[in-house]
């Protein structure tokens, strides 16, 4: 076992799906929040918990959405998740042609599925789609489960094709023993890895995760206490007891390499002249906020002489936005009601801002 450069953890060789991962080179593709299981650790948050698509941030319409926000992050590949991909089958098959037709078959996709609706007949048309590695997370963490089963049989039909076969489950603390008799199993059948996710908190599996006794970190993580040991424990027993390809992602691998690499291939793709790209990938600019952006341009462009190529009306946020040297500028410059700040962005979609800073 070793660690990696991404403050995760590995026994073998990282997983494909995971090496274009943690460079920020993967669309992340949600197909569909529809799910047959209900998980009391699933992080979804509630407006993703219906059958609605996403490409990393940005609502899907069409197919000409995926496309295009893999262009802007320069994508080399997709992971295709949810809810589970199976339960709208001919969307996900769709997707998957389109970006393989799109950007060739090096253009690396890997699913997750529970596997209970991964039938033969599933699993064909997924193959013949081009879907690269599947990712099976089966129902180990509730006693008596009425799913576990079929999810089994259905995962040993996976290893008829030639694609990478593996799993991914969380490292739910008190279920050790659970995780190696999967490990054990997968192993035996021929799989290729196991993925072992750190266990985090979110808004909507809080209260759950809480009645059961599990508790975060620190005041400051969403990490469960105990998730990261167990992961580690499971790493070492698989080292010696199994042949499998071992990834412990933890929750510091997801905020700051995954995410930050990601922003970081988006942010020069969207970036405009004015806008400086941090270190983190976020976009940072100078904006001004009036009542009347037409009467506040003119001022600008007519009265202190500011190049109009320096600035940008945005009428969807009310502000006009330019270089922050300038921002600060005409903050010492101007008085009244106009308001100065520099404001820092995600290069993404939805464009969170995540610091707004006023200079006068």
């Amino acid at each position: 076992m070793r660690e990696t450069p991404y403050y995760s953890y590995v026994v073998g060789e990282l997983p494909e799906g995971c090496k274009y991962c943690v460079r920020g080179e993967k669309l992340v593709l949600f197909v569909t929040g529809v799910c047959p299981r209900n998980c009391f650790y699933c992080p979804l948050s509630p407006w993703r918990r219906k059958d609605v698509v996403y490409a990393n941030e940005r609502p899907v319409k069409s197919v000409k959405d995926i496309i295009e926000e893999a262009k802007i992050q320069d994508a080399r590949g997709a992971g295709v998740t949810g809810g589970d991909p199976l339960a709208r089958l001919s969307r996900t098959i769709e997707y998957i042609k389109a970006l393989k037709e799109e950007f060739g078959k090096k253009f690396h996709i890997h699913l997750y599925t529970t596997g209970i609706l991964a039938d033969e007949k599933a699993l064909q048309k997924l193959y013949d789609a081009g879907l690269d590695e599947i990712r099976f997370h089966p129902d180990l963490f509730e006693p008596n489960s009425k799913f576990l089963q079929r999810e089994i049989e259905n995962m040993k039909k996976a290893f008829d094709f030639s694609w990478d076969v593996g799993g991914e489950v969380p490292a739910v603390p008190g279920f050790g023993d659970r995780i190696k008799w999967f490990a054990s199993l997968l192993d035996n059948m021929g799989g290729r890895f196991l993925n072992i996710n750190e266990l985090e908190f979110s808004e909507t599996n809080l209260r759950n995760l809480l009645t059961r006794g599990y508790r975060p970190i620190s005041d400051e993580s969403s990490a469960i206490k105990g998730s990261l040991e167990l992961g580690l424990e499971i790493l070492e027993w698989g080292e010696k007891n199994t042949s499998l390809n071992y990834h412990l992602c933890t929750a510091k691998l997801k905020d700051a390499v995954q995410l930050r690499n990601r922003l970081i291939r988006m942010a020069k793709n969207v970036a405009r002249p004015y806008m400086e790209i941090t270190e983190d990938g976020t976009l940072r600019f100078g904006i001004a906020e009036y009542e009347d952006l037409e009467e506040l341009y003119e001022l600008l462009v007519e009265e202190a002489g500011v190049p109009e190529e320096w600035l940008y009306i945005n009428w969807e946020k009310k502000r006009i936005e330019m270089p922050v040297e300038v921002a600060e500028e005409l903050a010492d410059a101007i008085e009244g009601d106009v308001k100065f700040y520099i404001v820092e962005e995600y290069p993404t979609w939805d464009r969170v801002e995540v610091e707004r800073i006023p200079l006068n």
